[in-house]
């Protein structure tokens, strides 16, 4: 797994338009329990990148989940977040955050954006 810094991502345009702002942990590990797009549909996990904070060598950071149709992995993890968005994402409600995953938060989520220009 790589170790990513945020200045590298946002370079990447190809990565940061494949951000799945709209899955959570919670929706990956069980997709047909998401709440349904406006159409009506489930929410496609297979495909883009799913943002998600994760606890590495006791310190928390920002994963990087590539998903795909068979099998998703975990290509890296981003270092240098400030501490009290990865901090404010883990306070999470018991039922988002699965399995050690917590989803991104609105401070997280908003930092994110704005490093990234993304609205």
């Amino acid at each position: 797994m790589r170790i990513l810094s945020i200045n590298d991502l946002k370079k990447d345009k190809s990565f940061v338009q494949g951000i799945r702002w709209d899955v959570t942990p919670k929706i990956f590990m069980n997709p047909s329990s998401a709440p349904r797009s406006e159409s009506g549909k489930l929410i496609d996990i297979t495909y883009g990148y799913m943002l998600y904070v994760d606890i590495v060598q006791e310190k928390p950071v920002l994963m990087i989940m590539l998903l795909k149709r068979m099998m998703s992995q975990n290509i890296g993890y981003i270092i240098d977040i400030p501490e009290d968005a990865l901090s404010d994402a883990m306070n999470c409600k018991g039922t988002d955050c699965i399995g050690g995953m917590y989803p991104i938060s609105g401070k997280l989520e908003e930092w994110l954006k704005k490093q990234l220009a993304v609205s």
